[in-house]
Protein backbone atom coordinates (compact mmCIF):
# COMPACT_ATOMS: atom_id res chain seq x y z
CA UNK A 1 0.00 0.00 0.00
CA UNK A 2 1.49 4.05 -1.06
CA UNK A 3 -0.49 6.41 0.80
CA UNK A 4 -0.71 9.34 -2.16
CA UNK A 5 -3.04 12.70 -2.83
CA UNK A 6 -5.28 12.82 -5.79
CA UNK A 7 -5.75 15.28 -7.82
CA UNK A 8 -9.21 14.77 -9.44
CA UNK A 9 -10.20 16.63 -13.11
CA UNK A 10 -13.27 14.88 -14.18
CA UNK A 11 -16.95 15.34 -13.13
CA UNK A 12 -18.35 14.52 -9.87
CA UNK A 13 -20.18 11.66 -10.82
CA UNK A 14 -16.80 10.49 -12.05
CA UNK A 15 -15.38 11.17 -8.87
CA UNK A 16 -17.80 8.74 -6.97
CA UNK A 17 -17.06 5.90 -9.59
CA UNK A 18 -13.48 6.56 -8.92
CA UNK A 19 -13.76 6.79 -4.85
CA UNK A 20 -16.46 3.68 -5.17
CA UNK A 21 -13.71 1.25 -7.36
CA UNK A 22 -10.39 1.97 -5.13
CA UNK A 23 -12.19 2.49 -1.72
CA UNK A 24 -11.37 5.63 -1.41
CA UNK A 25 -13.25 7.99 1.59
CA UNK A 26 -15.20 10.99 -0.08
CA UNK A 27 -13.57 13.97 0.49
CA UNK A 28 -12.52 16.72 -2.51
CA UNK A 29 -11.18 20.07 -0.98
CA UNK A 30 -11.89 23.33 -3.07
CA UNK A 31 -9.11 22.87 -5.37
CA UNK A 32 -10.17 19.35 -6.64
CA UNK A 33 -7.64 17.47 -4.63
CA UNK A 34 -8.14 14.49 -2.02
CA UNK A 35 -8.44 16.41 1.42
CA UNK A 36 -6.28 13.58 3.11
CA UNK A 37 -3.95 10.59 1.80
CA UNK A 38 -5.23 7.46 -0.02
CA UNK A 39 -4.23 4.29 0.42
CA UNK A 40 -3.52 2.43 -2.76
CA UNK A 41 -3.03 -1.40 -2.87
CA UNK A 42 -0.69 -2.85 -4.78
CA UNK A 43 -3.01 -4.94 -7.01
CA UNK A 44 -4.59 -1.34 -8.11
CA UNK A 45 -1.63 0.62 -9.10
CA UNK A 46 -1.62 -0.59 -12.65
CA UNK A 47 -5.71 0.58 -12.86
CA UNK A 48 -5.20 3.57 -11.29
CA UNK A 49 -2.26 4.69 -13.19
CA UNK A 50 -4.61 3.75 -16.32
CA UNK A 51 -7.63 6.28 -14.85
CA UNK A 52 -4.74 8.78 -14.63
CA UNK A 53 -3.06 8.22 -18.36
CA UNK A 54 -6.91 8.34 -19.58
CA UNK A 55 -6.77 12.53 -17.54
CA UNK A 56 -9.19 11.47 -14.99
CA UNK A 57 -6.93 11.82 -12.48
CA UNK A 58 -3.30 12.90 -11.64
CA UNK A 59 -1.38 11.05 -8.83
CA UNK A 60 0.70 13.33 -6.41
CA UNK A 61 2.97 12.19 -3.87
CA UNK A 62 4.02 14.79 -1.69
CA UNK A 63 6.76 14.88 1.41
CA UNK A 64 5.80 14.24 5.04
CA UNK A 65 7.26 16.92 6.98
CA UNK A 66 7.66 16.33 10.90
Amino acid sequence: MKDVYIYYSCTWEEIRRIEERFGFPHCVSVNGESCHPVDVKEEDWALLRETERRGFIQIRLKDKKV
